[in-house]
């Protein structure tokens, strides 16, 4: 398969032709026509993991999140220097697929909602409809079919997403019947989801008056491990539509934050 039909095949999933205005999707770095016989996933395009992705032999590296947002130049001698370098020696080409991914809703994006099992799952934030006439946006919302005591919803989110520290904000429910979801960082649509009825909504880096201010309870598991599982799923989708002829392999990433507990020292969640 051709470099370009491989970035049409990736386009026919989730076009970027419905990213944010404000984003950077599609090639971040382009190599030359070629046949791709590995396509490499991951979450960033961070130098250990381009770098694995080349020594397995992909010619052909996407990520969820782009090089860069705006356009720049490599004036320095950093991580993005590093990953060009990787990227044009090796003739190889980056792909970003970011926000037209994320208002994917029918895909991967809303990978945990569906895994807790809840019911009647929507859109949270809708931004537009595709030619097909389903409604595109960010996040999810959806319901219990029998609510879920609080501390039995805090454990399933931990076993789901292995976040060993979960960020807990705002009044804590007794149970649970309606969950609202935004991976990323996701916490300008927490008053939305408490607006449609949410008792938690479950995003990433919610900062300090965010938490102060929420009405409900907020989960922060991170900007990373949500995002993470989602490409690894997309990882799985990309294969099968792509064939037998094309390899496709998931690089995991490392999440970036580590926490002390007390008792335990460091712990990678």
């Amino acid at each position: 398969m051709k470099t370009i039909e491989v970035i049409n095949r990736i386009e026919s999933l989730v076009p970027s032709s419905y990213a944010a205005s404000w984003d950077n999707c599609g090639v971040q770095i382009a190599g030359s026509e070629k046949e791709v016989r590995k396509i490499a996933v991951a979450l960033d395009p961070l130098p250990q993991v381009v770098s694995s992705a080349l020594e397995w032999g992909a010619q052909f590296i996407l990520t969820h999140h782009p090089l860069a947002i705006e356009a720049k130049l490599p004036f320095k001698l950093d991580w993005f220097h590093t990953v060009m370098k990787q990227i044009l020696c090796a003739d190889a080409t980056l792909f970003a697929s970011h926000t037209s991914l994320d208002v994917q809703f029918k895909g991967v994006v809303s990978w945990l909602g569906r895994d807790l099992g809840l019911e009647s799952l929507r859109v949270l934030d809708p931004v537009a409809e595709n030619e097909a006439g389903e409604t595109l946006g960010y996040g999810c919302i959806g319901q219990f079919s029998d609510p879920v005591c609080y501390t039995d919803f805090v454990d399933q989110v931990s076993q789901l997403t292995g976040c060993d520290v979960i960020g807990l904000c705002g009044p804590k429910p007794e149970n649970i019947s309606s969950v609202a979801i935004c991976p990323g960082s996701g916490s300008s649509l927490m008053n939305k989801a408490f607006a449609d009825g949410a008792d938690v909504f479950i995003t990433g880096d919610v900062k300090y008056h965010a938490a102060q201010e929420t009405v409900g309870a907020i989960f922060d598991v991170g900007h990373f491990s949500l995002e993470e599982e989602m490409m690894r799923r997309f990882a799985v989708i990309l294969r099968a539509d792509l064939g037998g002829g094309t390899e496709v392999k998931f690089f995991g990433g490392c999440n970036p934050f580590a926490y002390y507990v007390q008792g335990e020292g460091v712990r990678r969640s």
